[in-house]
């Protein structure tokens, strides 16, 4: 086990302690992705149609604003600004769950159909129901529920981990996506524009009144997540046959791994639509800062935020006059990022 895992310590057959020791590199990443977010937060609130300076941002942050700097910054930007990093760590801790229980670098919930499936449950409730927060909210999780026992279903024979299980998502999240579609075909045409935009993955119309209950429940449930996993992760690691004997239950584990990420995303989904490719990026980031070879959960929270954030901040203001969904821009960067990691994995041969 690598020295970024921590030490173990057993006393007698089912009981483990594992040390709170954190590694320099570990901690020095974090911090340096944290500083990084920071920046790209403040260079949010700073551009747009009327650009301010550092200055006038911390004086406006402060209370000490205008009343123009307060709607501009505090009002319109921020919301923005907070929803990008909130959202970008849920699904940097998503993705390393899932890569966690499938043991595959392809293993995130945009591969393997979770994304999909609440996605798709989002835009039958915008479709026959209408397009309120926590209506969609409720059909996100439910599409992402029965994606996940479709995978389990389907995936019984190979178990929850594995290349069989990635091929099985890889099926649903088609099967997903073209659902998706019929619902925009049937749909009104008012409705359908709606459900289009939000299908798109976007924060534009994002605000504290609109949003912010969703994303305090998703940093909320992030915080319970790591900590709740946090100590058992490293473990399962290893392998299911060595957690067992270290007192950890692999299936037990395994299902709150899957609830987990999948609760995560579907919370991500209903607040912003369903923005790809973070959750598979963010943990190969992390970890390969971070130099650890385990999972990793805060190096891959840490750069999920890093990701989600600049890739707003690069929809907003990368063709002047135009703002673009976020998910534009994940999806066409992470799609060269996929290319490439598929061609690393195969001269590794894990793949």
């Amino acid at each position: 086990m690598s020295a970024e895992q921590g030490d173990l310590t057993v006393r007698g057959p089912r009981r483990l302690r594992v040390s709170a020791r954190v590694p320099v590199r570990y901690a020095a990443v974090c911090a340096l992705l944290v500083a990084a977010t920071a920046g790209v937060t403040v260079a949010a609130l700073m551009l747009g149609k009327v650009n301010y300076s550092p200055a006038q941002v911390l004086s406006t942050l402060t209370g000490d604003g205008t009343r123009v700097t307060e709607l501009f910054i505090l009002q319109w930007r921020l919301p923005r600004a907070v929803a990008a990093v909130v959202l970008g760590t849920m699904l940097g801790v998503a993705g390393a769950l899932f890569q966690c229980i499938t043991r595959n670098p392809l293993g995130s919930p945009d591969i393997i159909g979770f994304t999909a499936g609440a996605s798709a449950g989002g835009v039958a409730v915008i479709t026959f129901v209408g397009p309120g927060i926590a209506l969609v909210a409720g059909g996100a999780l439910a599409g992402g529920l029965v994606v996940t026992l479709l995978v389990v279903l389907f995936a019984r024979d190979g178990g929850t981990a594995g290349f069989r299980l990635v091929i099985v998502g890889i099926g649903l999240n088609a099967m997903m996506v073209a659902l998706e579609t019929y619902f925009y075909l049937i749909a009104d045409s008012d409705i359908s524009q709606v459900a289009a935009v939000w299908g798109a993955g976007s924060l534009n119309a994002v605000s504290f009144s609109h949003t912010g209950p969703a994303l305090a429940t998703g940093a909320v449930l992030t915080i319970l997540v790591c900590a709740g996993l946090q100590r058992a992760l490293p473990v399962f690691d290893l392998g299911e046959d060595t957690a067992a004997a270290l007192g950890v239950r692999p299936a037990r584990l395994r299902l709150l791994l899957v609830l987990g990420g999948v609760v995560l995303v579907a919370v991500v989904t209903a607040a912003a639509g369903p923005i790809a490719f973070v959750a598979l990026a963010a943990p190969h980031v992390g970890r390969r800062l971070a130099g650890t070879y385990g999972t990793a959960l805060l190096p891959a929270a840490c750069a999920g935020a890093l990701i989600l954030s600049s890739a707003d901040l690069v929809a907003q203001h990368a063709v002047p006059g135009h703002a673009f969904p976020v998910g534009v821009v994940t999806v066409a960067v992470g799609g060269v990022y996929l290319l490439s990691l598929l061609v690393r994995e195969n001269r590794k041969g894990t793949l």
